[in-house]
């Protein structure tokens, strides 16, 4: 799994205070990093700062570059515009979409298709 620079500056800001140090571990270990895809089904969503939701889309957040996550273990391995990672994002599981300034991301927990989180730091 690739760790973007995104993914870790999106955990330090997206993140509650309580449970950084937590997510951050999972990521900064290659032995955690199926930890860190559990917590995508569905316990991301408990633990991320909703003062930092969004809607709507900014259109062009969509044109960035960035990285998909997903719980199944699978990672995108390099920077592909929002769009098409979220084209390529699975039905099943949870997945964490994140641009490659980790200051935007889209995260649908499992089974939620209809409750996707839009997060603007």
């Amino acid at each position: 799994m690739i760790i973007s620079d995104g993914l870790r500056k999106f955990i330090n800001r997206a993140i509650v205070k309580s449970k950084r140090e937590r997510v951050a571990g999972f990521i900064a270990n290659s032995k955690n990093h199926k930890k860190f895809f559990r917590i995508l089904d569905h316990e991301l969503l408990g633990i991320l700062d909703n003062s930092n939701f969004r809607e709507p889309i900014d259109v062009n957040s969509l044109n960035e570059l960035g990285f998909l996550y997903c719980s199944n273990g699978v990672s995108s391995e390099i920077g592909t515009s929002i769009t098409d990672l979220y084209g390529k994002a699975p039905w099943e599981g949870g997945w964490l979409i994140v641009n490659l300034a980790g200051s935007f991301a889209i995260y649908r927990p499992e089974g939620k298709i209809d409750d996707e989180v839009f997060i603007e730091l």
